[in-house]
């Protein structure tokens, strides 16, 4: 999906975790705020922003409430977090022109493995649904099965903000 965002803008890593994603958008010329509320994993990705001189930074951030103002993003990618309530926030947050990048497990997940609670599995199309004022431009859901073999059911979208 890289090559879909915006070279060298602000981007927003949701639940970034150890910041997997964040590298990656950081070693791709974007500056990142990278927003968890594990205070460890962030600091973990604070050291290795720093001895690799990546432009990110780690935020503490409880995504029950969006903290963060509006049309302020090129950019936000959100995997493997589902809050439902955080999407409109997230067109809110970016700026005319701006991409989501969404992808998360689908309900069928449930029958071979974690995670398996319902609250935290889109229903199919749902995530069609929840950026549907943003203008689709990818989308699939489906069984996903990794080069490890590992099997997951995904749903993903490509989204961008309206000018």
């Amino acid at each position: 999906m890289l090559p879909l965002l915006p070279h060298g803008g602000l981007a927003l890593d949701v639940a970034a975790g150890r910041g997997r994603n964040a590298q990656a958008l950081a070693r791709a010329g974007m500056r990142v705020v990278a927003a968890d509320f594990s205070e460890v994993a962030l600091r973990t990705l604070a050291e290795l922003a720093r001895s690799e001189r990546l432009p990110i930074w780690p935020v503490v951030a409880d995504f029950d409430t969006f903290a963060f103002r509006d049309q302020s993003f090129d950019a936000i990618v959100n995997v493997n977090f589902l809050d439902r309530a955080r999407f409109p926030d997230f067109a809110r947050a970016l700026k005319p022109g701006g991409i989501l990048v969404a992808e998360t497990f689908l309900i069928d997940q449930a029958e071979i493995g974690h995670p398996n609670d319902p609250r935290f599995l889109l229903r199919h199309y749902e995530l069609r649904e929840l950026i549907a004022g943003l203008e689709l431009l990818r989308y699939r859901e489906g069984l996903v099965v990794y080069p490890d073999g590992w099997r997951a059911w995904r749903a993903g979208a490509v989204a961008r903000r309206k000018s």
